[in-house]
């Protein structure tokens, strides 16, 4: 803990600035390379729904303390490099789904 009682973490979020008052569903799913593979490890994978300024994410993405986090032997840091991966799949607003089904008919 630092001085004020916090945890030291890394944390990684997904958010929106609202515009008007459109909803939409984001799906998601954080990565990082490891060693010894260097293959990318799912963290966290998910669905949110994005209504008016909203966010998602993990305030401790590795789940670990800090100084293990960023020590020397840390799995996450290959040649001192932090890799990760974000991958989203913005899925259309429910008024434009159905707005589209009806003018295909």
């Amino acid at each position: 803990m630092d001085q004020q009682g916090s945890w030291h973490c890394f944390g990684l979020f997904l958010g929106m600035q609202e515009k008007g008052s459109v909803s939409f569903t984001v799906d998601y799913e954080f990565a990082a390379r490891a060693r010894p593979s260097g293959e990318l490890v799912s963290k966290y994978k998910g669905s949110y729904t994005f209504t008016g300024g909203k966010a998602v994410g993990y305030r401790n993405l590795f789940g670990i303390p800090w100084t293990s986090f960023m020590a020397t032997d840390s799995p996450y840091f290959i040649n001192g490099v932090l890799h990760l991966r974000a991958e989203l799949t913005i899925k259309q607003p429910q008024q434009l789904q159905t707005f589209w089904a009806i003018s295909k008919v």
